[in-house]
C-alpha cells in the first residue's frame, strides 16, 4: 500500500506524453479527459500518501516532478497552438529553474534537500491547473475565453510570489543552519579545550 501513492504520480507522468498527442491531434475532448484524470490524481496521490503515513522524500520528488513536467508541457502546448501567450509560459518555467537550481546546489553542497511545498506554491499550481483546464474548456466549446487575462494575471502573481517565498524561506534556513554549526563549533572547542 505505500507504494501507491508513488504508483500514482508515476502513471501522471506517463499520461503526459498521451495528453500531449491528442492536444495535438485536436481531439481537444479525450485530451481534456486525460488531463481532469491527472489533475485529479495530483490531489489524491498526496491525500494518499498522508492518510496511509507513507511520505517519503522520492515520492516528494516523484509527486513534484509529476507536477511540474505535467504543468509546463501543458502551458506550452497551449502556447503553441495559439491560446496562451509566451510570456506566462517563461515566467512559469523560469521560476521552475531557479528552484532547480536551488535544489542541486543543495545536493551539491552535502545537505540533505527535501521538498515542502508552501501554501502559496499548492495555490500557485492549483490556479496553473484551472488555467490549463479553462483552455481546453475552450477548446471544446463549453465557455468562452472571458477571463484568460484574468486568469493569467493571477498565474503571474502566484508564479513571482512562490518565487520570492521560497527563495526568502531557503535564506532563512541557511542561516539558521550556519548559527547551528557555529554553536556546535565553538561547544565542541569548549569541551577539547577541558579535556
Amino acid at each position: 500500500m505505500n507504494y501507491i501513492p508513488n504508483i500514482i504520480s508515476g502513471l501522471r507522468i506517463l499520461l503526459i506524453p498521451i495528453f500531449a498527442y491528442f492536444l495535438l491531434h485536436l481531439k481537444f475532448d479525450i485530451a481534456l479527459f486525460i488531463f481532469l484524470i491527472m489533475g485529479l490524481s495530483d490531489a489524491f496521490d498526496g491525500f494518499l500518501a498522508r492518510y496511509l503515513k507513507c511520505e517519503t522524500l522520492i515520492g516528494s520528488y516523484l509527486d513534484a516532478s509529476a507536477d511540474k513536467i505535467m504543468i509546463n508541457i501543458s502551458l506550452y502546448l497551449l502556447f503553441d497552438i495559439n491560446i496562451i501567450p509566451l510570456y506566462i509560459v517563461i515566467i512559469v518555467i523560469t521560476r521552475d529553474i531557479i528552484m532547480l537550481i536551488g535544489i542541486i546546489y543543495n545536493m551539491y553542497g552535502n545537505k540533505k534537500v527535501s521538498i515542502d511545498p508552501i501554501f502559496s506554491s499548492k495555490i500557485n499550481t492549483f490556479i496553473q491547473i484551472v488555467l490549463i483546464i479553462y483552455c481546453l474548456l475552450y477548446l471544446n466549446n463549453i465557455i468562452k475565453l472571458n477571463y484568460l487575462q484574468d486568469l493569467i494575471n493571477v498565474v503571474i502573481f502566484t508564479t513571482i510570489f512562490s518565487a520570492i517565498e521560497y527563495t526568502y524561506r531557503y535564506k532563512i534556513n541557511n542561516f539558521i543552519r550556519k548559527i547551528k554549526i557555529q554553536k556546535y563549533e565553538s561547544i565542541n572547542s569548549a569541551i577539547s579545550k577541558k579535556h
